[in-house]
């Protein structure tokens, strides 16, 4: 390997359709969530556009889902991922 470059590693990739979800269902835009989570907001917009992200921001990303609640009533209201309605129905 030349030497000033580092080896690429995979990362993980983030369903863009749940992330989205899971900030609707807590009522955050990206931006909030982004400055919650500790993680630069390009990062958060890459990772929702497919790009990988590294272990630590991805355990910045989960542990600020976990600490932020969810807004009453909302899963009564939003689509979830690959739902047409969150009954299930059409």
């Amino acid at each position: 390997m030349p030497s000033g470059t580092r080896a690429r590693r995979h990362g993980a990739r983030l369903s863009d359709e749940r992330l989205d979800y899971e900030l609707q269902r807590r009522g955050l835009t990206a931006r909030q969530f982004a400055r919650i989570a500790k993680v630069h907001e390009v990062t958060l917009s890459r990772a929702r556009q497919g790009h990988p992200i590294n272990e630590n921001t991805l355990r910045r990303i989960t542990a600020a889902l976990l600490e932020i609640p969810l807004m009453p009533g909302a899963d009564l209201l939003i689509t979830g991922p690959d739902k047409k309605t969150v009954d299930g129905g059409a």
